[in-house]
């Protein structure tokens, strides 16, 4: 048994944090041009997570599926691994 645990310590410390490039999940007009947000993320729930986090209320009203087409925009995201310990949005071009 206490193999197992060191196994799964030894793992999670060694997985390597991701980094998503996801397109902007608001539609036209209320992002003219869309754009991108970069998220440095250890699974595409956090990444989901991170980026519901910065939806204003407006948005939120505005669209009340606004996590389901976020979580559509993650699925089709560009995945780089990255060793870095920041997690959340790095990086964002908004329109």
């Amino acid at each position: 048994m206490r193999w197992r645990l060191a196994i799964v310590n030894y793992l999670e410390r060694v997985i390597m944090e991701t980094l998503y490039v996801v397109g902007y999940w608001k539609p036209f007009p209320s992002s003219e041009y869309g754009g991108v947000q970069l998220v440095v993320a250890s699974s595409d729930a956090e990444c989901e997570r991170i980026i519901a986090e910065t939806v204003d209320e407006y948005y939120r009203n505005q669209y009340p599926n606004y996590r389901e087409r976020i979580a559509n925009e993650i699925k089709e995201a560009k995945r780089f691994p990255v060793d870095t310990a920041q997690h959340g949005v790095v990086y964002e071009f908004l329109t």
